[in-house]
């Protein structure tokens, strides 16, 4: 298990199967229309850059009220997951109204925890990491996110690593909704299915709200009236995707990209909306304790 630690990033070949119901995590009715909304893209565990960002987004003199949302990822391949949920824990304190929505990477994060504790109590013999879902998420960021917790893993201490986690970080996870429907916008992780669209996943309990790409990205359907406002997709150009019908704010951030958010005005009902003041914190490495690795 020790050298899934030290593996590099891969993307995501197998599929699991455990994604969690969608009805109790969803925002299933319109909440009311603010004046303004700040909308946040992927962080993927880039520590630093998130607080450069919200120190810029605070610089801006936002009415207090104004309700922060962000769109998932906070976790894997960046240096620095644990201090990510360390800093969203102090912000959500501060500021109680902040929704945070799940993206597909929090989903893996669950799924290899609940994997790995089941497999503990039906066969304590077998190792954690022989789970699909575990190996999954390693292979996908997760080992990062490990060692963010962690420089130096034991074999005692890998077999029962959820435990090395603090247990306010697993609420923060399970507490993440999938999604956020105001009068104006659907705030979402990966993005919506256009109208008449399938999804071919569902088969294999993925929901598409934490892992569509097409057929949403190319689409230029209406969605119910309202922009869609997502991330998962990163921006090669590293500045967001602006379109009459949707929002994308993942500019990859862990990719040596940037962190973006987007102050919305949702205007008036039935009139076009106001282009977002886009707030971005350029690439900064979050510095970690290097340590030699070794078969010891």
């Amino acid at each position: 298990m020790w050298s899934l630690l030290r593996g590099g990033r891969r993307w995501l070949k197998r599929r699991d199967r455990s994604t969690d119901g969608r009805d109790p995590l969803s925002e299933l009715q319109p909440c009311p229309n603010p004046e303004m909304l700040v909308a946040i893209g992927d962080i993927h565990g880039m520590g630093m850059m998130l607080r450069d960002l919200i120190r810029r987004i605070e610089a801006l003199g936002l009415p207090p009220e104004t309700p922060w949302v962000f769109l998932g990822d906070y976790v894997d391949r960046g240096e620095d997951s644990a201090g990510v949920l360390n800093t969203l824990l102090e912000l959500q304190t501060q500021r109680p109204d902040t929704i945070f929505l799940r993206g597909n990477h929090e989903q893996l994060m669950l799924d290899a925890g609940d994997a790995s504790r089941r497999l503990v109590h039906t066969d304590p013999g077998m190792l954690v990491s022989a789970s699909d879902a575990m190996q999954h998420w390693l292979q996908n960021g997760g080992s990062e996110t490990l060692l963010s917790y962690q420089r130096r893993w034991t074999d005692e201490a890998l077999e029962h690593w959820w435990d090395q986690i603090p247990e306010e970080h697993w609420e923060f996870l399970r507490a993440t909704r999938l999604e956020y429907i105001t009068e104006r916008y659907h705030f979402v992780h990966a993005g919506v299915l256009p109208p008449g669209a399938n999804w071919n996943a569902d088969d294999f309990g993925l929901d598409y709200r934490l892992w569509i790409r097409e057929p949403f990205l190319s689409s230029k359907a209406d969605f119910d009236g309202r922009v869609v406002v997502f991330g998962h997709s990163p921006q090669r150009n590293h500045r967001p995707m602006v379109r009459t019908n949707k929002i994308g704010l993942d500019t990859g951030a862990v990719f040596h990209g940037k962190l973006t958010a987007a102050v919305l005005r949702p205007g008036p009902q039935r009139r076009r909306l106001p282009a977002p003041r886009i707030v971005q914190a350029p690439w900064q490495e979050t510095p970690v304790p290097e340590l030699p690795f070794d078969d010891e």
